[in-house]
């Protein structure tokens, strides 16, 4: 259940609304690793004040999450949270919990509107028990962030450009321990030319990344600190066809991690009820340090790590097409594939040292003799893979009165994993058309309520 309320007041310069979520199951002593029951409410709110220039917002959540202790305890385990983290003094499993509480929210305060400046400054916190994944989404706790962005914007014209703006971006991140775990900054300049193409740039740094979740409840890892430049323009966007074309690149000193990726738009609007847009990026971001498992070494762990070969590829298709004001067709098709190819392993032997070659020792076999007595001590798999997904979507919408509407959806998908060897292209080509797929038939209807 979903229950969603909000009410704006102050001649709309005020809202408050609220949350609450359930979700029940009856196990029946099956799928024991499942929450038997989870809960979370919220509140959230937005004042405005001088002409709507200024505002503070904010929110609050609690959750609640409550099973068996074998599904309590995996809930600890799971790398949104990481009890299990062996360097970390204010976290542990307790394998006796039937249930788990946490709190977050979030306040921000700043300018918005009127003249040359903006600005906005907040507190984000995540406790470390909060838990959302039963009806929302939630990809880390135990999280503080506090973050501050000043934008100047020049409003006049000139015969070069219509308007353009200067922002820095400040953040850094903490756990409820209290680490010190991101810096992170960024300065961006905004630009559109005088026959409305635009262009962005943007040059950061992040002076500090370390990762509480990298190596899976092992301990805390400092990653490399990393520089990044983006670079994206396009043309004017009130256009019947239109582009955007972007690059971004990351690097690292010691030259243990880069990230480079290309992106594209297009969008052709021929006629007033008819859209085609697509969209791609190709990424590639080799790492000599990417996670592959953990083994046992007599009583320590080995973190083991590899320099992998990491390669996506990323397309969709839209195509928009209204029949009438109340009918209309949407197509959405996406391929993705991701590769990587694993070589020169290592593991971890200092895992906060700043030079990757103080946080890890080299290694290259699958089967580790790692003190040389000629006896195998830990093995593992080879972890290169190939993953091909496919999905796309059929909608008929039909408003059959004023807000009132029937949805018709056809979902049609496939995924899996293709040779490694197969360049991207042909992956996809194999597992898009030789592969069966799944199709899923939906009806969607609403009514509204005139009260």
């Amino acid at each position: 259940m979903v229950l969603r309320t909000q009410k704006d007041f102050n001649n709309r310069n005020t809202y408050i609304g609220g949350i609450f979520t359930a979700t029940n199951r009856s196990l029946k002593n099956n799928f024991p690793n499942l929450h038997e029951s989870a809960y979370s409410g919220g509140l959230d709110f937005r004042h405005n004040w001088k002409n709507r220039n200024y505002f503070v917002e904010g929110n609050v959540v609690v959750s609640k999450v409550l099973g068996s202790k074998a599904a309590i305890e995996r809930t600890q385990r799971k790398n949104t949270h990481n009890f299990q983290r062996i360097d970390a003094s204010h976290v542990n499993v307790d394998p006796n919990k039937t249930s788990l509480t946490g709190t977050g929210g979030k306040i921000v305060t700043g300018k918005s509107g009127g003249g040359n400046w903006r600005f906005n400054g907040g507190l984000e916190w995540l406790s470390p028990e909060l838990e959302l994944n039963d009806i929302g989404f939630l990809r880390q706790a135990d999280k503080i962030k506090e973050f501050v962005d000043v934008e100047y914007k020049f409003l006049k014209p000139t015969e070069t450009y219509r308007d353009a703006s200067i922002i820095l971006e400040q953040n850094h991140e903490y756990d409820f321990e209290g680490n010190f775990n991101v810096a992170h900054y960024e300065l961006k300049g905004k630009i559109t030319w005088k026959n409305n193409w635009w262009s962005e740039l943007a040059y950061g740094t992040k002076s500090r990344v370390f990762s509480n979740t990298f190596l899976r409840g092992g301990p805390r890892w400092q990653n490399s600190n990393r520089t990044f430049l983006v670079a994206f323009f396009g043309s004017d966007r009130q256009k019947k066809f239109n582009f955007t074309m972007g690059h971004v690149r990351a690097f690292v000193k010691d030259k243990s991690y880069k990230f480079s990726m290309y992106r594209f738009g297009l969008n052709y609007q021929p006629t007033n009820s008819l859209n085609f847009s697509l969209s791609g990026s190709l990424r590639s971001s080799p790492n000599k340090a990417q996670y592959v498992t953990q083994r046992s070494f007599g009583t320590d762990t080995r973190y083991v790590l590899g320099n992998i070969d990491f390669t996506t590829l990323s397309t969709s298709l839209r195509i928009n097409y209204s029949i009438n004001p109340n009918l209309s067709v949407q197509f959405y098709g996406s391929p993705f594939i991701t590769k990587g190819k694993y070589n020169d392993f290592n593991y971890v032997t200092n895992p906060t040292a700043k030079n990757i070659n103080n946080r890890v020792q080299w290694n290259n076999e699958y089967l580790v003799d790692e003190n040389l007595d000629g006896t195998t001590d830990y093995t593992f798999d080879n972890p290169d893979f190939s993953f091909v997904q496919f999905q796309s979507n059929l909608v008929v919408r039909w408003e059959y009165i004023p807000g009132s509407e029937i949805f018709l959806v056809w979902s049609r998908g496939t995924s899996g994993s293709a040779d490694i060897n197969d360049s991207l292209f042909s992956a996809i080509g194999d597992r898009v058309f030789n592969q069966p797929s799944e199709d899923t038939f939906l009806i969607k209807a609403t009514y509204r309520f005139v009260m």
